[in-house]
C-alpha cells in the first residue's frame, strides 16, 4: 500500500508540472542503475543484487539480477537472476514486493518477457525452447521449441508473434502455432528488438548504428534508418509516428519516422550510463520519456513532436465512412445500393479525406511565409513556396508574369487541403489573387488522392460485406424493437430507454499473414437520467436482474445469437468478447456485500480506459470502491453470456474486462455494455 500511495504521488506531482526540456522533473536515486523497466509511472530498476523503487526502497534481492520486467498491468514484475551459479526466475508483487512464483526449470533462463495483455509470462531458456506461463496460476500453457538460446525476446502487442535473437540470428515465431514465421540473419550483431504499439512494424536495432523496420505481414524490410551512433535499444512513440533511440551512453536520439531527415531530435544525458528507455502518459495528456541519466531518472516531457496527421484523418473518415455506408432508416434497398456502390464509396471517401485535412489544417496558407520562386516559360507555371509546407505550381500566363513583384501581394481563398506521404499537409485547390493586379488564377490538384497509399489492399473491406454487415444491422434493429416492446408492455421498461445495436467489418491479418475480416457487433444502451434510477442498477447494486435496461439489451443479444449470429457460430473459431461495467462517482460509504455470484477475483485482468490493471474482489472483501462495483457488473455479463449463449461453447472465447467510473454522480452512470469481434468470420 505504500508504493501505491507513492506512485499516487507521484503521477500527481508530473501531472501538475509545467515539465519542459529545460526543466525536466528528474528523480536521483542511490546508485547507478544497471538496468530498468516501467509501465507508465510504475518503474524499478536494479543494482547487483537488489531490486528498488524509484524512492530507493527496496522490493526484494533475488540475486545478482540480469533482467527484469514489469508486467503490462503493473501490479508484478518478473526477475531473471544468478543465484548460486544458475540462473533463475521469480514473480514478486510490485505494490508488496513478496514472492508471487518462483520457476524450477530444467534449463537455465536466458530471456523473459510478458505478453502485451498481462496474462503470459515466456521465459526462453539454453535448452532452445520458450515455456510460455499462464499469469493466472502460473501453470505451462505450451513450450514452443527454438532455433537458438536467446539473448533477449520480444512479444507483439497483439501476442501473433514471439521474436528472440543473439549475436545476428533473429527468428520470428507464430506464438499460438509455434511454428517458424521469418528467420532473419544480420551482416551485423543484434543488439535489440521491439514491436511498434500498433502491431504494424518491427523495429531491429545492429551495432553498427542501423535501425531496421520490418511489417508485420510478410516482415519485408521497409526502412533503414542509418548514423544512429551505438543503437542499443529502441522504444516506440506510444502513437507510433516517433521512436526514440539510445545512440550512445550519454545521448538518446527521437526519431521521426515518416520525416527522419528533417524531424530529429537529440536529448543529451551528460551524466551517462543511459541502459533503457521508457515512456509514460500523464493524466491529463501529453507523453514523457524516461531515461536514466547517471543515478538519475529523468522524465523528459516530449514536446514540438508532429501529431500523426494520417492517423487521425484515417481515424475520423473511417467514422464518417461507417455512418454513410449503413442502411438509412426508410432507405429501401434499392435505394441503398444505388446510393452505396464501389464508385460513389470513392467519390464519398476522397470528399470526406478533403474536408476532414482541411479542417484539421485550418488556415496554413495565411500562417505562412509566401516566396515567389522559378517561372517556367514553355509551361507558364508559376513556383510558389511555403516555409510550413509543400510548394504549388500556378498557371500564369506569360504576359501577367510581370505583375508578380511581391508575394505579400497574393490572397488565398477557399483553400482545400491533402497529407503528403511523409505526413505534412498540402495545397490540393485553392484560388490566388494577385491583388496588384485584380486578377485570380486556380491551383487544383484536386485529383491528387494524398491517402491513396494508406487505403492499400491490406485495409480494403469487400463492399458486399459492408452491405451484408449494415442489413444484418437493419435485422438486429427490429429484433431491438420486439424485445423492446415486450418489456415495455411488461412495464419493465418505458420509452425512456434506448438501446443500440452497431455492427463493423473489419479488415484485418492474421499471424500468417493472411488478410482475413473480423465482424464486429457491439451492444449498449442508455436511460434518460431521470429515468435511470428506476430502470437501471439502484446505487450499489450490479446483479443484471437488478437493472431492467441491462436485461432487455441482454435479451437482444441472446435473440440475436439464436437467429442472426448463427452463421458465424463455427467450432473452434475465435470470438473475442469485450464486456464493460460502469459506475458513478457516488462514494461507497458502508461495505457492499458481495456473494460471489459472479466469482471471486484476485487480480484480475481489467482496462480502465486504455490502461491494463488488476482488481480483485471477494466474498470476504466486499465492494469498498466503484472500480470494484464497475468491475462486477462487468462480470455479470460474462456470466450472462456463458449462462444463456450456449453457442459460444464450441468456439475459442477471449473475454476481456473494461471499467468506466464517472468523475460525476448520478443513475445514468451506471452501465454495462458487450462487444463480440467474430475472428476471421467471413470464408
Amino acid at each position: 500500500m505504500i508504493r501505491r500511495l507513492y506512485w499516487t504521488a507521484l503521477v500527481v506531482l508530473l501531472s501538475a508540472s509545467n515539465i519542459c526540456a529545460q526543466n525536466d522533473r528528474v528523480m536521483r536515486v542511490n546508485n547507478r542503475p544497471e538496468g530498468w523497466d516501467n509501465r507508465n509511472f510504475a518503474l524499478a530498476w536494479y543494482h547487483g543484487k537488489d531490486i528498488l523503487n524509484i524512492n530507493s526502497s527496496k522490493f526484494c534481492s533475488p540475486g545478482v539480477v540480469r533482467d527484469m520486467q514489469i508486467s503490462p498491468a503493473s501490479t508484478t514484475f518478473a526477475a531473471l537472476y544468478l543465484k548460486g551459479k544458475k540462473n533463475e526466475v521469480a514473480v514478486y508483487s510490485y505494490l508488496y514486493g513478496n514472492v508471487k512464483h518462483v520457476f524450477r526449470l530444467q534449463d537455465e533462463p536466458t530471456a523473459i518477457t510478458f505478453s502485451a495483455n498481462a496474462k503470459q509470462l515466456c521465459i526462453a531458456d539454453a535448452g532452445r525452447q520458450i515455456q510460455i506461463f499462464s499469469t493466472a496460476d502460473w501453470h505451462l500453457e505450451k513450450t514452443i521449441p527454438i532455433a537458438i538460446a536467446p539473448s533477449q525476446m520480444a512479444v507483439s502487442a497483439n501476442n501473433y508473434f514471439v521474436a528472440v535473437a543473439d549475436d545476428n540470428l533473429l527468428y520470428v515465431y507464430n506464438m499460438e502455432a509455434g511454428r517458424v514465421r521469418k528467420v532473419l540473419e544480420m551482416e551485423h550483431k543484434i543488439n535489440y528488438v521491439i514491436f511498434s504499439p500498433d502491431n504494424d512494424k518491427m523495429a531491429v536495432l545492429t551495432d553498427n548504428g542501423q535501425l531496421n523496420m520490418y511489417e508485420t505481414r510478410s516482415f519485408a524490410l521497409t526502412e533503414t534508418y542509418d548514423d544512429l551512433g551505438n543503437a542499443s535499444e529502441a522504444f516506440f512513440h506510444p502513437e507510433g509516428k516517433y521512436i526514440a533511440i539510445i545512440t550512445s551512453t550519454e545521448r538518446i536520439t527521437v526519431l521521426n519516422m515518416k520525416n527522419p531527415d528533417k524531424d530529429r531530435q537529440v536529448i543529451e544525458a551528460p551524466e551517462g550510463h543511459v541502459c533503457h528507455l521508457g515512456f509514460a502518459q500523464p493524466v491529463e495528456g501529453g507523453v514523457h520519456l524516461i531515461y536514466n541519466n547517471g543515478n538519475n531518472f529523468v522524465f523528459h516531457a516530449l514536446e514540438n513532436l508532429v501529431p500523426d496527421y494520417q492517423h487521425m484523418i484515417l481515424s475520423e473518415v473511417e467514422e464518417k465512412m461507417d455512418d454513410w455506408l449503413k442502411q438509412m432508416p426508410g432507405e429501401s434497398l434499392e435505394d441503398y445500393h444505388l446510393r452505396v456502390n464501389e464508385e460513389t464509396r470513392a467519390l464519398q471517401y476522397a470528399k470526406f479525406e478533403n474536408e476532414v485535412a482541411t479542417q484539421m489544417a485550418g488556415e496554413l496558407v495565411e500562417q505562412a511565409q509566401v516566396s515567389l520562386g522559378s517561372y517556367n516559360q514553355e509551361q507558364n507555371i508559376l513556383e510558389i513556396s511555403f516555409d510550413n509546407m509543400p510548394e504549388i505550381f500556378l498557371e500564369v500566363p506569360q504576359e501577367d508574369i510581370a505583375e508578380f513583384s511581391k508575394p505579400e501581394n497574393l490572397e488565398f481563398k477557399n483553400s482545400v487541403y491533402g497529407v503528403t506521404q511523409d505526413d505534412q499537409f498540402e495545397l490540393l485547390y485553392t484560388e490566388v489573387t494577385n491583388t496588384e493586379s485584380g486578377k485570380t488564377y486556380v491551383f487544383d490538384n484536386m485529383e491528387k488522392q494524398s491517402l491513396d497509399y494508406l487505403f492499400a489492399d491490406d485495409n480494403f473491406v469487400p463492399l458486399d460485406l459492408i452491405q451484408q454487415s449494415s442489413m444484418e444491422e437493419v435485422k438486429l434493429q427490429e429484433i431491438r424493437e420486439e424485445v423492446m416492446q415486450e418489456a415495455k408492455q411488461a412495464s419493465l421498461i418505458s420509452e425512456h430507454t434506448h438501446i443500440d445495436v452497431k455492427t463493423k467489418v473489419e479488415a484485418s491479418t492474421d499471424a500468417d499473414g493472411n488478410k482475413i475480416m473480423n465482424y464486429a457487433v457491439e451492444f449498449h444502451y442508455d436511460v434518460e437520467p431521470e429515468f435511470s434510477a428506476v430502470e437501471d442498477f439502484g446505487p450499489g447494486k450490479y446483479i443484471i436482474e437488478q437493472s431492467e435496461s441491462a436485461l432487455a439489451m441482454l435479451r437482444i443479444v441472446q435473440n440475436a445469437f439464436e437467429n442472426e449470429f448463427k452463421q458465424y457460430i463455427r467450432p473452434g473459431k475465435k470470438v473475442q468478447i469485450r464486456v464493460t461495467g460502469s459506475a458513478d462517482a457516488a462514494p461507497i460509504t458502508r461495505r457492499i456485500a458481495y456473494a460471489e455470484e459472479y466469482g471471486a477475483y484476485d487480480e484480475a485482468l481489467v482496462y480502465s480506459g486504455n490502461e491494463l490493471s488488476t482488481i480483485s474482489v471477494s466474498r470476504e472483501t466486499g465492494i469498498t470502491s466503484n472500480q470494484q462495483l464497475a468491475f462486477v457488473r462487468a462480470m455479470g455479463v460474462k456470466h450472462y453470456t456463458e449462462q444463456h449463449l450456449s453457442a459460444l461453447h464450441s468456439m475459442q472465447t477471449d473475454y476481456e474486462a473494461h471499467i468506466n467510473v464517472s468523475s460525476e454522480r448520478g443513475a445514468e452512470f451506471r452501465r454495462i455494455g458487450i462487444k463480440f469481434i467474430f475472428v476471421d468470420a467471413f470464408e
